[in-house]
Formats: C-alpha cells, sequence, structure tokens
C-alpha cells in the first residue's frame, strides 16, 4: 500500500479523484476533460502555496477568509477565485519569457455563484496535505500531477501517435533508478567531478509529459546523495543547486508542459526549465544542452512516423546518419533514442522505454541497433509485461534500455525479463485502476543487477533464474537481436542441458541444419472448389489436421502450397504448440501464411521430429525465441527457428535404432487416426444416406 501523508492512501485518493469526477458530472459546467483537469491543478496550487506560507488549506480555511473580507462564510468561490488570482501574480508561475504558466489572466472557470461546487472541490483536494508534507520535508510518494491526469485526461491523448502519454509507474522506475544510480555513485570519479562541475548533474526529459520521471530520478539521486559520508552543508547546496539548475524537461503539448512546471514547482525546483518545444523537429531549448546531459530518463511517444530524410545530414541523430539505410520511414522512438545520444555529454547514461521492435524488429530497427551496439555500450534492457501501461490503456510489449555514451572493451549486456510488475490493472467507474497483486519482479532483477556480475571467458552468464536475468556476452548476440527473452535463464538452461548430453550417442544441430524452410518457394492461392485452406485453429493437440472442418473453412486471404510430408509448424503463440505432418491426400490444400512449411531432409523421420519439436528442452527454445507487440500474438520468425537446437543420435548406433522404431510407430498411429476418422465419416455419410 502507497502512504501519501496522514493517512491518504493511494486507494484513497483515487477515491477523491472518483469524488470529483462526480461532482463535476452532476454540479459542475465545466465539460472538457482538459478543462476539468486544469481546475484541479489550479485548487492544488493554491493549496500548495498557502502550505509554503504555513497554512492548511481547507474549507475552513477559505471560509474564514470570505468572513474577513465579505463578513459572511458563504462566498467561498468568490474567496478561492481571488485568492488564486493572488497567488498567481507571484514570480514563481513565470517564465523566462514574463509570460504566466496559467496564460495571460490567470483565473479559475468557477464562478462566484458556485459556491456548493466549490466546498466540494475544495474539501476533497484539501485531504492532500501539503502543510505536513512541506514541514516533514519530504515529497508526495505518488506523482499527483500524474494521477489527476490519467484520471481525467489521458484518452485524450491515447489516440495521437505523436502526442501519446503512457506514464511510467513508480514500480518500474524505482528499481531501474537503482541500477543508474547505484553504478553512477560506485564510480570512483563521480563526487571528484561533481565537484569540478560545480555541484551540477543534469537530468533531462526530452518528451516530459508532466515531468514524473525527472522527479523521480531526481528523487532518487537525492536519496543517494543524502546517503554520502559528507558534510550535510554540502549536501544541501548540491540538492538546491540540482533543483534549481539542473532538471530539464521539454514536451510538445502546451498542457503537458504547464503540468510539467506544476509538478517541478511541488518539489521546489525550478519552472522555467521546463519548455514547449519539438524535440524531434527543428529547434527547440533543449538543443543548447546537446553533450552536456549526465541523464537522461525518457518514455517517448510510440508509432508517429517520420521519413528518414527528415534526419540525414542532421549531427543531431548520430545513429540515423550511420547506417546504410537512405529511405524509408523511422518511428518517433527511434528517433528521440538518437536525440537522446546527442544530448547526453560523454559516458552519460540515457534510460528509455521503447516498444519490443526495437529490440526485435528487422529493417531500418536491425541496422539501428547493430550501429548502436558499435556507439555506446547498451548496459541493460528488461522487458516488461503487457500490464504495465494497461491503466493508459496499452497492453504494448516494451522494453527498458539502459545505455551508456562510451565504448567498452569487454562487450556484455544485462539482460532481464519481468512477468509481474505487483500489480493488475481494472476498471473502477469507467477507469482504469491498478490493484496491487502478485510481487513486483523489478526489484530482484535489480538486486541481481547490482551483484554486478561479469563474464570471463563464457558467452553468456545465469544470474538468477526466477526472475530471469543473464548476462550476455556481444559475440553470443544473434542476428542482432535484443529482446531479453531470447536469452533468458529457461533457453540458457536448455542449452546448457542440450550440450550436456553425451556426445559419443547423441549430436545437437541447429534445425536449420536438418531441414528445409519452404514458404518462399511455394505458391499461394485462394480457396476454390479444388482448394481447400487449412488455417492454425485446424491443427489438433495429437499433431493431427481437421481436415473436415478445413474443407469447409473459406478465408478471404491465400494460403501457400503444402505437400505430403510437410510439417506445418505455427509460428504464431506458439507457446501453445500447433504443428502437423501433411498427410497423404488426393485433394489440394494450402496453409496459413502463419505456418513455417518445413521439409525435413534425408536421415530424420517428419513424424519424429513434430513430437521433438514439442518436447520441453525444445519448445523452451522456442516459446523464448518470440517477439512481438504482445503476448497474445507472439511470433517466432524463420531466423530464429532456424537456430533452435535439436538432439538427435549418431548414426548408426542402438539409439538411432530405438528412435526409427518410435518414429515408425508414431507415423502408423497418426496414421490410424486419420483412418479412423475417414471411417467414421463415412459410415456417417451412410447413415445420412440411409435415414433419407
Amino acid at each position: 500500500m502507497v502512504i501519501l501523508n496522514k493517512g491518504l492512501t493511494y486507494n484513497k485518493f483515487y477515491d477523491v479523484l472518483l469524488n470529483l469526477r462526480e461532482e463535476f458530472h452532476t454540479n459542475g459546467r465545466i465539460d472538457d476533460s482538459n478543462a476539468k483537469l486544469d481546475e484541479i491543478m489550479k485548487v492544488l496550487v493554491v493549496s500548495y502555496y498557502e502550505a509554503r506560507r504555513g497554512n492548511k488549506f481547507s474549507l475552513d480555511y477559505i471560509k474564514d477568509l470570505s468572513v474577513k473580507k465579505y463578513g459572511n462564510s458563504d462566498n467561498t468561490a468568490k474567496t478561492l477565485r481571488e485568492l488564486f488570482e493572488e497567488i498567481t501574480k507571484d514570480a514563481m508561475f513565470f517564465n523566462e519569457d514574463g509570460t504566466n504558466i496559467f496564460g495571460a489572466n490567470p483565473s479559475l472557470i468557477i464562478q462566484e455563484s458556485e459556491n456548493q461546487f466549490a466546498d466540494k472541490l475544495i474539501t476533497e483536494l484539501s485531504k492532500i496535505d501539503f502543510l505536513s508534507l512541506i514541514k516533514d520535508g519530504s515529497n508526495s510518494d505518488f506523482d499527483l500531477v500524474n494521477e489527476c491526469f490519467g484520471h481525467f485526461v489521458r484518452d485524450n491523448f491515447r489516440n495521437n501517435k505523436e502526442d501519446g502519454q503512457y506514464m511510467t509507474p513508480s514500480e518500474v522506475t524505482e528499481p531501474i533508478l537503482d541500477m543508474v544510480f547505484n553504478d553512477i555513485f560506485n564510480d570512483k570519479e563521480f563526487m571528484k567531478n561533481l565537484k569540478k562541475n560545480n555541484y551540477e548533474f543534469t537530468i533531462m526529459d526530452p518528451t516530459c509529459g508532466v515531468g514524473t520521471l525527472i522527479i523521480e530520478a531526481f528523487k532518487r539521486f537525492e536519496k543517494y546523495i543524502n546517503e554520502l559520508n559528507i558534510d550535510g552543508e554540502y549536501k544541501d547546496v548540491i540538492i538546491k543547486n540540482i533543483k534549481q539548475n539542473c532538471l530539464i524537461g521539454q514536451d510538445k503539448v502546451d498542457r503537458m508542459a504547464r503540468l510539467s512546471k506544476i509538478n517541478m514547482m511541488l518539489i521546489g525546483g525550478n519552472i522555467s526549465n521546463i519548455s514547449v518545444g519539438n524535440t524531434i523537429s527543428g529547434e527547440s531549448k533543449i538543443n543548447q544542452f546537446l553533450n552536456k546531459v549526465d541523464l537522461i530518463f525518457n518514455n517517448p511517444p510510440f508509432g508517429a512516423e517520420y521519413n528518414i530524410s527528415k534526419f540525414i545530414g542532421d549531427k543531431n541523430y548520430p545513429i540515423l546518419n550511420k547506417i546504410e539505410v537512405s529511405s524509408g520511414i523511422v518511428n518517433s522512438e527511434l528517433a528521440v533514442l538518437d536525440k537522446s545520444i546527442s544530448l547526453l555529454k560523454p559516458n552519460g547514461r540515457l534510460v528509455i522505454v521503447v516498444p519490443d521492435s526495437v529490440v526485435s524488429a528487422k529493417g531500418i530497427y536491425e541496422a539501428f541497433r547493430k550501429e548502436l551496439m558499435n556507439s555506446c555500450d547498451i548496459k541493460a534492457i528488461l522487458e516488461l509485461p503487457g500490464v504495465t501501461f494497461a491503466q493508459a490503456g496499452t497492453r504494448t510489449k516494451t522494453v527498458i534500455m539502459y545505455i551508456q555514451k562510451k565504448v567498452s572493451i569487454n562487450r556484455e549486456i544485462f539482460m532481464g525479463v519481468c512477468n509481474d510488475v505487483g500489480y493488475i490493472v481494472k476498471e473502477r467507474a469507467g477507469v482504469p485502476v491498478k490493484i496491487q497483486e502478485g510481487i513486483n519482479e523489478m526489484y530482484d532483477i535489480s538486486k541481481a543487477y547490482l551483484k554486478n556480475e561479469k563474464i570471463e571467458d563464457e558467452k553468456f552468464k545465469i544470474v538468477c533464474n526466477i526472475p530471469s536475468a543473464t548476462i550476455i556476452s556481444h559475440e553470443y548476440i544473434m542476428d542482432n537481436v535484443l529482446n531479453p527473452s531470447f536469452y533468458s535463464a529457461d533457453r540458457l538452461n536448455s542449452l546448457i542441458k542440450l550440450e550436456s548430453i553425451d556426445s559419443t550417442k547423441f549430436t545437437v544441430k541447429k534445425l536449420g541444419e536438418i531441414v528445409e524452410f519452404k514458404n518462399k518457394k511455394r505458391k499461394s492461392f485462394n480457396v476454390s472448389d479444388e482448394i481447400k485452406h487449412i488455417s492454425v485453429l485446424h491443427i489438433n493437440p495429437d499433431s493431427t489436421i481437421d481436415l473436415e472442418q478445413a474443407r469447409l473453412f473459406k478465408p478471404v486471404s491465400k494460403g501457400r502450397i503444402c505437400e505430403s510430408g510437410d510439417i506445418l509448424f505455427s509460428k504464431i503463440n506458439p507457446r501453445i504448440p500447433r504443428l502437423a505432418v501433411m498427410p497423404e491426400t488426393n485433394e489440394t490444400f494450402v496453409c496459413s501464411n502463419e505456418f513455417e512449411i518445413i521439409r525435413v531432409k534425408e536421415g530424420i523421420s517428419q513424424y519424429l521430429l513434430t513430437e521433438i519439436l514439442k518436447l520441453p528442452y525444445v519448445r523452451q527454445q522456442i516459446e523464448n525465441l518470440t517477439s512481438g507487440t504482445s503476448s497474445s500474438h507472439n511470433r517466432i520468425k524463420t531466423e530464429q527457428l532456424n537456430e533452435i537446437l535439436i538432439p538427435l543420435p549418431r548414426a548408426g548406433s542402438e539409439i538411432e535404432k530405438k528412435y526409427n522404431i518410435i518414429a515408425d510407430k508414431i507415423e502408423e498411429a497418426i496414421n490410424l487416426k486419420y483412418k479412423a476418422q475417414n471411417n467414421l465419416l463415412s459410415e456417417i455419410k451412410e447413415l445420412e444416406t440411409t435415414l433419407l
């Protein structure tokens, strides 16, 4: 349970927001969700500002002010309006250009006559006790601005890829920041360089949203500074300087930048260091920080598309200018990743959330990864479960990349696979709400990283089995794919097991050595009276094909010709094994493009291979070599299928003879099943004919 202050829990804060939603719906005139959020933020600012002046914001406090001004306690709305207008004249609410963060004429939308509505708004928001927080010298344990944003307006941004806002939960940020700051503070040169640089350590988010990641990074930095064995006065100087000069953010959406400024204000930071600007396009304020940033923590918008020609010749995109791709589309996540590298100073660090495609897709993504590995140290990649951003409305598969702007002699990457972040997401009154459930594996992955284990002469090292945490040498990276599941402890244990088998009796071969992949050589056809179509769902658990249902299936898409003796292997969701040998038939069948059509070479039975591919230590390899946008749309690519290791008996051995006997029995059993099915169908048709 996350405690805010004075007994206000995370769940109770959600109740506050639900109450406010209901109040806006019942009594308020404000229909636009953005305007609702703005009004709540303005009242929170009043509450915070009054706490700075030593006053506890409450309905009684506002009523007392009303009595002093108007002789009665009934003018709460008018008093609140005037208080906000007075407060926002303070210099802290002005940008460097002299404009106010709340606009030319800052005011509340609440009208002077809406006292009942104002009373409810004040009552609910006064449950956040800023006075106690300030007296304790602490901050709230969860991001108020982020939660308010998510509750009221996140849907407004969800369908706009360029402005997409997917707030990174603390269950993820805290463990990864421990990894980063442990590295930073264990650097013997860090304190010397910090003093040399006038106690400056620049933390940036170039697409900052409401500023959560900047503030989370600062809080972690502050924690580590306070744990140092140095004079308390130095600690105060460092922390104050970082707050005032070194927390930098930018967002292209004016409202997001304003919310980020409010968030910065709540920790006593300098709001002028948050700016409105487009990090990808044109000139913006953050460009003055090129090669100057110590740490970037970023969750960029995904999927907005740009032509690569936009970046060619622009020195702010070093990776895109080195790869041998001169045409095509670059998605926003790659552009921001590349721009972030140019913003880092030498040895600076980047933590960035990106979709699974960045670490696994082919084309420009693969070329980008290859150059990235040549230009920087990828210190860690952590795979997140689909639920991570479910509260923001997406279950897209994502990873966190931790990169340092330097190239080490010993090249290795820490890979972590997190399957549980300690919560699920369910709807409450139409709003996605996090519910604590399970155990957050991110902390165990972080602890595994902090062990600081190294590879010596090995290709890989398993640091932890559950959750999976491994270290992989650059030489062991397959096809420049950096998906942590590819290098999971489960898969590596399967490989270790295969490598340990008796080499006098068995040989281990890659699947690509004993089969041919036929998809590219097979023609495609639509269903017709003569051609029937086999889908993935027509494969039975016993490795037979439901040919009767296939005969009735009439999809719009084409399928590839399949021949007797082909192994049809479902590439989609291979954690559910769907594979079968195509039986002999007088009919013509095509199969879905979701199948890999496999043809065995001489020396092994296709029926035996089908069953070997279903064995646990082979299936584990297959499952770990999948990638995709979500857990339900995982696929294994031909290139990875080619790498699957298969144990086979030595030629002429007794075990080979046993294998062959087993293969014959499997083939016989499957043929008997088809024969029995055909006999059954024949008898049913005979019965129908007789009855008619």
